[in-house]
């Protein structure tokens, strides 16, 4: 009792985080940093040099309000649809759009690896379910397969 301070707790041990937790929150935050790092790349490129898109049209009708499609009609021309960059990689605005890409792309390989680790830790079924499920819709979803709005 002479070697325990009154007042003074043990250090306890911290729980440690799921295993499931730990695979999507690293992927996630991986993906995210390198797909911000591309994004501001890209927009250096952009508005030092230009890009696919007029950049005086482009800040001129965000800054009036107009809708998204409206912007892309006048400033572009057209309203491209899917994966539009990926042919215009040599554009700043497309190098930044595809890191914006990578990153949402954290959250559908990282929840692919929350499923993984679920089901090699034996979760329970309906976890690993509901986890599955997620995976796909975002999965079809970063495909262009499924859309909320064309």
């Amino acid at each position: 009792m002479a070697n325990v301070a009154y007042g003074v707790k043990k250090m306890e041990e911290k729980p440690k985080p799921p295993l499931a937790g730990v695979v999507y929150g690293e992927i996630a935050f991986t993906l995210v940093v390198v797909g911000g790092i591309i994004s501001l790349i890209g927009i250096g490129m952009y508005l030092s040099s230009g890009g696919y898109m007029d950049k005086s049209c482009l800040l001129s009708e965000l800054w009036s309000g107009k809708e998204a499609h409206e912007i892309w009609e006048k400033c572009a021309g057209e309203v491209p649809h899917g994966h539009w960059y990926l042919s215009k990689l040599g554009n700043g605005d497309a190098i930044a759009m595809a890191g914006i890409a990578v990153a949402c792309l954290g959250g559908v390989f990282g929840l692919w690896g929350l499923f993984v680790a679920l089901v090699k830790s034996k979760e329970k079924p309906m976890y690993i379910g509901f986890a599955f499920v997620v995976a796909v819709i975002l999965t079809l979803a970063a495909m262009g397969i499924i859309t909320i709005k064309h």
